[in-house]
């Protein structure tokens, strides 16, 4: 094998050389380029990793928080309709009370009519019996005086 190795002019101590070279190259670069790299790698994958997490948080909370305003809006429209039932039987009630105590008025002014014009048919009925005595004791007076005369 000698005699191959001298023919190509290949020298066993270069290669060695050359191996120990490329060893000491390889550990360089594995030390000062290639982990490095490795952990660049790392910490962006776990950047990205909680990047993930973060945003999956994210839905979660935006769902909830949706959930939470389909709630409170249907409780708020619930609320709304009961105080406008309130006030709408509130405003009935007080309707009914003011035509109640229209009611009461408007009877109380008519009782009040009603009796002054009673009152004032009495007045007429004596005013008118008075004129009718008058007349008559005229009427009478004129029949005595065209029988006396």
């Amino acid at each position: 094998m000698e005699p191959i190795i001298s023919a190509f002019g290949i020298d066993a101590r270069l290669i060695v050389i050359q191996i120990v070279n490329f060893v000491i190259l390889m550990a360089a670069l594995g030390y000062f380029l290639y982990t490095p790299i490795l952990n660049m790698l790392k910490a962006r994958e776990e950047t990205i990793t909680q990047g993930i997490r973060d945003a999956e948080a994210a839905a979660t909370a935006k769902s909830a928080a949706e959930s939470e305003k389909a709630t409170i809006l249907t409780t708020a429209h619930g609320e709304a309709e009961a105080i406008e039932a309130r006030a709408v039987a509130a405003a009935a009630e007080k309707a009914a009370a003011l035509t109640a105590d229209a009611d009461a008025k408007a009877a109380h002014i008519l009782s009040g009519a009603e009796a002054q014009a009673l009152d004032l048919k009495k007045k007429i009925e004596r005013e008118s019996e008075a004129e009718v005595a008058k007349l008559a004791l005229l009427a009478a007076e004129k029949v005595l005086r065209e029988r006396t005369s």
